[in-house]
């Protein structure tokens, strides 16, 4: 086969693969519009505080508009950057060569969701805390804010993202985030070994069945009882949805809630395993 025809032929299996799992995520997005619960169907009394309390829209913060500001700056950012891409895959562009807008309007996570974690860190108050995937520094930019007592390690693959992302940190006078660039798989391991254990854990890199379990199962011998793991996107695609089902259903996790965008494991320990589909408040 001809060189060229061969990728377009390749370029035309990825759109169409891209196209699937958008179509897979819009149709488990309506099931979950009719089948999740309000704060009136939850029964446990620590999820429902953590709906109509923590999680409450209510719980501005002053913090929220300087990060939604840095993120107004990276939407219209038209410089181009290199971009090393070890994970999943855009939901938009394939190229190498990206605008930081594009990448912007990507892979940052919605402010909605953003500004949930940052009151679940706000909440919990974890030491340590572990992100995978920096992307632009957003997400990161709002659990480092959130604790100021705490420290964040957040993994990137593309070392010019990163680079942009510390931009963002600078901007912002945050100092208690490390940023360890290349690929998570030589990463990983580490930073886990220089942290020493992990309060709270964000996922949001790599989107498929086997790395998500990977990435799961080399954080948990390093969390405690009381550990947080969040995972991204769980209904990103069918693989994903499948790491999110068979994590939930492990043993070590008491407790697990599914916000459609992301769905939290809790170590805790409990007298009985509970999940939950809620509506993010």
């Amino acid at each position: 086969m001809h060189p060229r025809l061969h990728l377009i032929l390749s370029h035309f299996v990825i759109v169409g693969l891209m196209l699937a799992d958008r179509f897979f995520e819009a149709k488990k997005l309506i099931r979950h519009f009719v089948f999740a619960s309000g704060p009136h169907g939850v029964h446990s009394p620590l999820v429902y505080e953590l709906i109509t309390q923590v999680l409450s829209r209510k719980n501005f913060n002053p913090d929220f508009d300087l990060i939604e500001n840095e993120r107004k700056k990276l939407l219209s950012d038209n410089s181009v950057l290199s971009v090393l891409d070890f994970g999943a895959g855009s939901r938009i562009s394939e190229d190498e060569q990206r605008k930081v807008s594009s990448i912007a309007a990507s892979a940052m996570q919605s402010a909605h969701c953003a500004q949930a974690l940052f009151k679940l860190v706000r909440h919990f108050l974890p030491s340590r805390s572990l992100e995978l995937g920096t992307s632009l520094g957003i997400t990161a930019s709002y659990l480092a804010k959130a604790n100021s007592n705490g420290h964040l390690w957040t993994l990137e693959g593309s070392p010019v993202i990163a680079d942009r992302a510390q931009s963002v940190f600078d901007e912002l006078n945050i100092d208690n985030v490390t940023c360890r660039r290349g690929r998570f798989l030589d990463t990983l391991a580490g930073t886990l070994q220089e942290m020493k254990y992990v309060d709270f854990a964000f996922i949001d890199g790599h989107h498929l069945y086997d790395p998500t379990i990977h990435y799961v199962d080399t954080i948990l011998p390093f969390c405690s009882s009381n550990s947080i793991i969040v995972l991204d996107d769980i209904y990103w695609s069918r693989e994903m949805m499948e790491a999110w089902d068979e994590l939930r259903a492990r043993k070590e996790f008491s407790l697990s809630l599914d916000f459609f965008h992301f769905g939290i494991l809790f170590l805790t320990k409990r007298p009985e395993k509970e999940h939950f589909v809620l509506r993010l408040p």
